[in-house]
């Protein structure tokens, strides 16, 4: 693999790098009239993180692979920073059959970041792939620890208060109405107990972030909770379980009812620099009766109690696939990137676009920039990866090609 700089010609965005591992792994279909689409990656999600531990921040990728309708797995790939600005492919883990999500963390306690991973497809199942301890920057065989999950979302935090992260998953299987948590195991860390099914009051749970909403040092559940739908319409709320005394969820509180509309990321983090974390959810559209937008609820003046949702509506908005939450600009305090891929007349050409957003004040966002994309990505995130004390955002597309944009 060769890497190689490419000019976006439409925006004062600077691309640094463009990584590609191409569609190969072939592998016939029989002579089906699908064939024309194989070999085929789907990506589903990336994270910035040092991985190797040597002050350098990498990339993770996570996709499925189809060689054909028949052969598909998924594939969570390391990509190393070697030098500033240089990636190299460190390590290809086959992760189930249709991975979705990841989260990432430190699980078993042995000071480098570990990976899980939500199926949605095959066994349903959630993986966990653990640093060989070793050979730091090398994930150990992914291996399952639940399955029949229907997992949307996966979530990593100590849910309990005896200090391992444990694992929340957003789970839709069997019209159940419950969040799936996985404690981690105390006595033997990196092992999780058996899954626990926790109650919420809809029929699955779609979407799960964690964090300290109500400020008494102890990490919170996140979720987007289903109800039953509108013929085909999604409807949903946002619920909010804080994380009692004795290590258990609390009761789940409802609010932010909405319609039509699919979570596709949650952030807990501060808006506003009071100190205090707020709730971010970023929703794509169902159909086109519908329109993206960026939900913000702010933290009240009771801790834990949040305000009246803030919305950043995205109509007429090209390129709302996916979003982050991060400082785009430097003023530490979070912005928003946005992007996705799109048809352009007929026949059909498909463009790409990256929308950022800055903080607009009282929990909105104003829309500061669109820029065609040389890649159709449709997954986005932020971190600092020239190590300049500032985030650049990453984009993913197909062939597992990402771009690194300052």
């Amino acid at each position: 693999m060769r890497w190689r700089n490419l000019s976006l010609g439409v925006s004062s965005l600077t691309m640094l790098v463009l990584a590609a591992c191409g569609g190969g792994g072939g592998g016939g279909g029989g002579g089906g009239d699908t064939d024309w689409l194989f070999p085929l990656w789907v990506p589903t999600d990336l994270a910035i993180v040092d991985v190797d531990g040597d002050g350098r921040d990498d990339v993770l990728t996570l996709a499925q692979f189809a060689a054909s309708q028949s052969q598909r797995e998924g594939r969570l790939i390391v990509h190393l920073q070697t030098s500033p600005g240089s990636f190299t492919v460190a390590q290809t883990a086959i992760v189930g059959e249709y991975p979705w999500k990841f989260a990432v963390a430190d699980i078993d306690g042995d000071g480098a970041v570990d990976v899980a991973v939500v199926d949605a497809a095959g066994s349903r199942g959630v993986w966990v792939l653990l640093q060989d301890r070793g050979n730091r920057g090398r994930l150990l065989a992914a291996r399952e620890v639940a399955s029949g999950v229907g997992a949307d979302d996966v979530s990593l935090g100590d849910l309990n208060g005896d200090g391992a992260p444990d694992l929340a998953v957003a789970d839709r299987a069997g019209n159940s109405g419950r969040l799936t948590l996985l404690y981690q195991d105390v006595a033997q860390r990196g092992s999780f107990l058996p899954a626990v099914a926790m109650p919420v009051p809809g029929i699955a749970t779609t979407g799960v972030a964690v964090g300290d909403v109500d400020g008494d040092g102890r990490t919170d559940l996140v979720m987007t909770v289903a109800l039953v739908p509108d013929n085909y319409t999604p409807n949903s709320v946002i619920g909010i379980s804080l994380q009692q005394p004795d290590g258990t969820p609390g009761p789940v509180a409802t609010m932010a009812p909405q319609h039509g509309l699919n979570v596709a990321r949650m952030t807990v983090t501060d808006y506003d620099g009071d100190g205090r974390n707020d709730v971010f959810a970023y929703f794509t559209p169902s159909s086109t009766y519908y329109q993206a937008k960026l939900m913000v609820l702010l933290q009240g003046p009771v801790p834990g109690q949040l305000s009246e949702p803030v919305d950043t509506p995205m109509q007429d908005l090209k390129g709302i696939d996916d979003a982050v939450i991060a400082d785009l600009d430097g003023d530490r305090r979070p912005d928003a990137a946005v992007v996705g891929f799109f048809p352009v007349g007929s026949p059909s050409v498909v463009h790409a676009r990256l929308n950022r957003f800055t903080q607009s004040g009282a929990g909105a966002f104003a829309l500061v920039s669109s820029s065609d994309l040389a890649v159709n990505a449709s997954r986005v995130t932020a971190g600092d990866v020239d190590g300049d004390g500032r985030n650049e955002i990453v984009v993913l597309g197909p062939e597992d090609r990402f771009v690194v944009l300052d």
